[in-house]
Formats: structure tokens, C-alpha cells, sequence
């Protein structure tokens, strides 16, 4: 394979066309195919044999985002016996943070043995050429070329550091527009054109709940709301270990505000397995301990806001940290308390408080 410049470092005629697909990368944007585009442009640069995308994080072992041109048992053997070892992921842990990196001249600290004497010799490349794109806080993603007949050259690596800021750029404005995204389409009960007009926060959590990125909506909301909207964020986390990727989001609304919680899949480049917290403004209500009539303990009260959410008995539980027993007992001292009989008769006669 060749690239569009050769070895030399001569300029050719050509390289408008190498532009132009940069530019035709940038259209890409916020799209999921970008980063494997933006791969294909790096791969027009530098000669090689075949190509890798593997995303970074806090927590959780490297994850093969793409491949072009691996051979299945180098990626199964990655994937299962050596990404442990991967010596760009003690690059990266140990905070040595730098746009470009080889594999052959990385510290011997980084490499280990059985990375370079193993999984490199079975699966015969020579080296490894990485462009290293920061997303969140510790996480990253590489995008890899591999050679198996000579290590890369001064020249070639020099070629991908002249490059790495541009794209670089790119790939920021692609997890900005990500996250514009997330919060648009937030599964809040309001109209696209109310979100617009007001904003949305957005969180993300890495999968130990630890905070990497907050965008100034949600900011805001928590400078304006304080401890209550910790307290609902709080209550919210609490069942995030039920979650599943795809599923159904758990909601709650609250006074002045409506937070939402998504799980995030393993494949997640910004945070694998992670978490995504999105925010909208709501409408004003009154508190359920506020209400006319009804006083409830806390306890109760985050039962009642879990039953509004149509969640079952085994949810709550899980949620609130309590048995199914105790949600129960809780149920019927709220039944008593209300004067109904079924979960129906309770949940309309909240309702017909919160109108009242």
C-alpha cells in the first residue's frame, strides 16, 4: 500500500485530492462513520498494511472501535488474551499525553513482554503508528496504522504529527456535535421547540459514576437549583446498575426541572459503559410532600415519584435499595394515608392534587 506522499517528503500535485477528502471527512461530523473516515484519510498518508481504531478509558479494558485489513485471529487474539497489555494503554494510563506515538519508540516501561515478544511476533508486524485523539477527561481514541516489513520512519512519524492538530480539530467538533445531539433528542415528555428555545443540560459518567463532561445548561441547572437537584441526581444513580443500553431511560421529574438517564453501550467511544444524564426544564410543581393532604415521609416520597415513573415493585426496590417486602408495606401505608385501595386509585388521586 502507498500513501498520497511519498517517502521523500515531497509535496506532489495530488495533494488537493488528499484535502479534499479531508474536507468531505468534515461533512461527516457528529455522524457515526467519522472516525472510520477520518482513519481512511490518515491511512492515504503513510504506507501500510492494515489499520486499527481502539478506544481508551478509565476503568475499562482498550475496546476495538474498527479494524481495515486485520486478520480475524490478530483481532480475536487482542480482543481476548493481549489488550491487557496493549503498551498504548500503559502509554495513556500513565500520563504521558503526546499527539503521536510508534510502537518502536515508546519506553520499554510501556511495552510488555508479552505484548512485543508474543502477540507482535504471532501476528508478524514490524510496528505501530498511532495519532492520539483526547475525547473526556482520561479517555482517548488512537487511530492505528500497522506495518510488518520496517518500522515507521522519522520522516513518516514527523508526517503524522504535522497532521494530528487538524485532525484533531475535527475530532472535536465531531464530540461536540455528539453531544448537541444527545441532548436534543433527550426522551423528556416536550416538544422539540421548546427544547431548542430553552436548552438542555447533559452529563456523562464513566461506568464508576465519576463525572467527564458537563456542557453549560447543566452547569447552570446546578448553580440554580442546588442541593435539590443533587438530591434528585442522587436518587436517579441509585438504579443506574439496573440500566441496560437500549432500553428504556429512567426519567424523573421534579420541581423546575425533568433529568433523564441513559446507559451507555461497551462500544461507546466517548464513555464505554458509561452513563449519560440529560436535563430540561419543567414545569413548575409543587413538591408531593407539599401537597394538600398529603404528608408522607421521604421515603415515601421517592416511592411515589418511582411509581408516577409506571415503575413495578422490583424497580423500586432495586432503586431505593430495599426489599420487595418493604416497598409494599410502604404502598399500603400510602393506600391508608390517600384513602384508596389499588395503585390506579392512588396514582389518580396525586394527580388530582398536583391540578388542585
Amino acid at each position: 500500500m502507498t500513501g498520497i506522499i511519498p517517502p521523500d517528503g515531497r509535496t506532489p500535485p495530488f495533494m488537493e485530492q488528499w484535502l479534499a477528502e479531508l474536507g468531505h471527512v468534515a461533512g461527516h461530523i457528529g455522524r457515526a462513520d467519522f472516525h472510520t473516515r477520518l482513519l481512511s484519510v490518515f491511512s492515504r498518508l503513510i504506507p501500510h498494511q492494515s489499520s486499527w481504531i481502539i478506544a481508551y478509558a478509565p476503568g475499562v479494558l482498550p475496546h476495538v472501535l474498527h479494524t481495515e485489513d486485520v486478520e480475524s485471529a490478530a483481532f480475536s487474539d487482542y480482543s481476548n488474551h493481549f489488550r491487557t497489555f496493549d503498551p498504548f494503554w500503559h502509554l495513556w494510563r500513565s500520563q504521558a499525553r503526546q499527539p503521536v506515538a510508534s510502537l518502536s519508540t515508546l519506553d520499554k516501561t510501556v511495552k510488555p513482554y508479552e505484548y512485543t515478544s508474543i502477540f507482535q511476533k504471532n501476528c508478524g508486524f514490524s510496528d505501530e503508528l498511532a495519532i492520539i485523539l483526547p475525547i473526556l477527561s482520561n479517555t482517548c481514541i488512537m487511530l492505528f496504522l500497522q506495518r510488518t516489513d520496517k518500522p515507521f520512519t522519522q520522516k513518516e512519524i514527523n508526517r503524522a504529527r504535522l497532521v494530528q492538530p487538524v485532525f484533531y480539530g475535527l475530532h472535536q467538533s465531531h464530540i461536540n456535535q455528539t453531544f448537541q445531539a444527545w441532548s436534543r433528542t433527550a426522551p423528556h415528555a416536550r416538544t422539540q421547540a421548546a427544547r431548542r428555545a430553552e436548552g438542555e443540560g447533559a452529563l456523562v459518567l464513566d461506568r464508576h459514576r465519576n463525572h467527564l463532561h458537563s456542557n453549560a445548561p447543566w452547569r447552570a441547572a446546578e448553580a440554580q437549583h442546588g442541593a435539590p437537584f443533587r438530591r434528585a441526581l442522587h436518587r436517579l444513580l441509585r438504579g443506574a446498575e439496573s440500566l441496560m443500553p437500549g432500553h428504556t431511560p429512567t426519567v424523573l421529574e421534579e420541581n423546575g426541572f425533568t433529568l433523564s438517564l441513559t446507559a451507555l453501550p461497551e462500544d461507546c467511544p466517548l464513555a464505554p459503559g458509561g452513563y449519560l444524564l440529560t436535563l430540561a426544564p419543567g414545569t413548575t410543581q409543587a413538591p408531593l410532600s407539599a401537597l394538600p393532604g398529603l404528608h408522607v415521609t421521604r421515603r415515601e416520597q421517592d416511592l411515589l415519584e418511582l411509581l408516577l415513573q409506571g415503575r413495578n415493585t422490583g424497580e423500586i426496590a432495586q432503586t431505593l435499595g430495599i426489599s420487595k417486602g418493604t416497598v409494599k408495606n410502604h404502598r399500603q401505608r400510602l393506600y391508608r394515608k390517600v384513602g384508596v385501595t389499588t395503585e390506579r386509585g392512588l396514582l389518580s388521586r396525586l394527580q388530582a392534587l398536583r391540578q388542585q
